[in-house]
């Protein structure tokens, strides 16, 4: 009789185990999928922020390139206006000199 009581009681703490642990998997399985759609909103996130930074690199590229430009004619309009004999219609930013000959970069 006693070894029967213990059983049932062995079982019903076995039981009470089996709630806990299910409680307890079922917290962890929600919380599971709450960071995961945390980590999918970071992800877009980021994503979004590599688009930004591309749009970004490709303004200071033009604004660099621009600057450059700029310079040039800047540079160009000087040498005319002190060389003013000599033609630099020829002359652009993409141009260089190879062996004493304009050709393009």
């Amino acid at each position: 009789m006693k070894l029967h009581e213990e059983f049932q009681q062995s079982q019903q703490e076995v039981k009470a185990l089996m709630i806990e642990k299910s409680k307890e998997a079922l917290y962890l399985s929600k919380k599971n999928v709450k960071l995961l759609t945390e980590v999918e909103r970071l992800k877009e996130g980021l994503a979004q922020k590599d688009e930004e930074l591309v749009k970004e690199r490709e303004a200071l590229t033009d604004d660099a390139a621009k600057s450059y430009l700029a310079s040039f004619e800047y540079a160009v309009a000087q040498a005319s206006r002190i060389y003013f004999e000599m033609d630099f219609s020829q002359l652009g930013p993409s141009k260089t000199v190879v062996d004493g000959q304009l050709v393009e970069e």
